[in-house]
């Protein structure tokens, strides 16, 4: 990846005042004291049965499936009063989304579900700030028959690692919402046409965080699949990185804890697959415009690297761009990135990418984000040699 200059961003939860924001705290410790709740897997319902293909000339066999990740900006109110989309009008406004966030949640869920009465609905979904209880509705109203949760919050990590220095747990701030606990789950879920064999949650260390974000049990949500057809269990790994601004806390502190959450990722992935397994990862990972988190996250990931939009922006590698991107970096204009791990039996490569949820419905968006949406290809040797 190339590393453009820093520009300065934000997302996540919104910019509050001082008072509004004690005000929220409140709110989410009273008004939503318990976490949601998922079917527990094994979960065994098939949705789907994807088509393999047989190469008869390189004895190899595969199939398609598409995943789609979005922040679907399920945040109680008034944390999403006012909240647009960096989406602009004819006029180059940002186009506001739906205040009403109950509501524009079940519409998406209603999206989903249109979508697959005509076949074209994304195999697996993985969805962030999936807070308040209708975003449970999305895999239902979606038609999806295996769904979890990650970290809800009461599932706590330990308070810090070694990797955080003294002084970054001695500068906790009450005032910015790190002395206050956990108010919300990870925010994240998993849904998907095929069955959720198991689910492995990790919340990140309590303390390793900045600001505003502090208030979610951030964390990793990964989820082993039984894929119809496919000779090795699909690994899927979602989570939702420390924001920058939006944090209310120095861009020096939330790049720390940002980095923190990176490493915690890692090595938690690395302890659940133990085995050389297909891997497709997605989130929000906070990175726009961010050279340092992008440079980091880079280094951090290894050799095994991939991510789908510095791959598919390249014509040689023939996969279909169904994206109006802006630039050749079109990873340095996003929050949210896909990307994949092949196994040693199952190779995983994406053929097409395209954006979801990212037309106005009378002017309103249903996120502050698009959903984005990638086809892969899953291949393998028919025999072994």
């Amino acid at each position: 990846m190339k590393i453009p200059a820093l520009i300065q961003t934000s997302s996540s939860f919104c910019v509050l005042s001082g008072k509004v924001i004690l005000l929220s705290i409140t709110l989410l410790g009273s008004a939503y004291s318990k976490d949601l709740s998922y079917p527990e897997p094994p979960q065994t319902g098939v949705a789907r049965t994807p088509e393999v293909t047989i190469d008869e000339s390189t004895d190899m066999a595969s199939m398609e499936i598409s995943v789609l990740i979005y922040n679907v900006c399920g945040l109680p109110w008034p944390i999403a009063k006012g909240k647009k989309s960096r989406d602009t009008d004819d006029e180059g406004n940002r186009i506001p989304i739906d205040g009403k966030r109950s509501s524009a949640l079940k519409k998406i869920g209603d999206m989903l579900g249109e979508l697959r009465s005509h076949g074209t609905e994304p195999d697996i979904i993985m969805l962030q700030e999936a807070f308040i209880s209708q975003s449970v509705e999305i895999p239902q109203r979606g038609g999806y028959p295996n769904w979890v949760l990650g970290p809800g919050k009461r599932d706590l990590g330990e308070k810090y690692s070694e990797r955080a220095s003294d002084e970054f747990i001695a500068e906790r701030s009450a005032l910015k919402g790190e002395k206050s606990g956990k108010m919300q789950s990870s925010g994240l879920l998993l849904a998907s046409n095929f069955p959720i064999v198991e689910l492995f949650n990790h919340p990140f260390n309590q303390w390793e965080c900045g600001g505003l974000d502090c208030l979610a049990n951030k964390g990793v949500l990964m989820a082993e699949l039984e894929v119809p057809g496919l000779p090795d269990h699909l690994m899927l790994a979602t989570t939702h990185f420390n924001s920058r601004g939006a944090s209310r806390v120095s861009e020096e502190r939330s790049l720390t804890a940002h980095n923190l959450q990176v490493d915690e990722a890692n090595e938690f992935i690395e302890s659940v697959v133990t085995e050389p397994l297909p891997i497709i990862w997605g989130g929000d990972v906070n990175m726009r415009h961010a050279d340092d988190r992008i440079e980091y996250f880079v280094e951090r990931s290894g050799g095994n690297f991939n991510e789908v939009s510095s791959f598919c922006v390249d014509p040689a590698n023939d996969c279909e761009v169904r994206i109006q991107w802006e630039s050749d970096t079109p990873w340095y204009e996003t929050q949210d990135l896909q990307g994949w791990v092949s196994g040693e039996r199952v190779s995983v490569v994406p053929i097409r990418v395209e954006a979801m949820f990212d037309e106005p419905q009378e002017g309103i968006m249903p996120s502050d984000h698009n959903g984005l949406l990638v086809h892969y290809r899953l291949s393998w040797p028919i025999t072994e040699k």
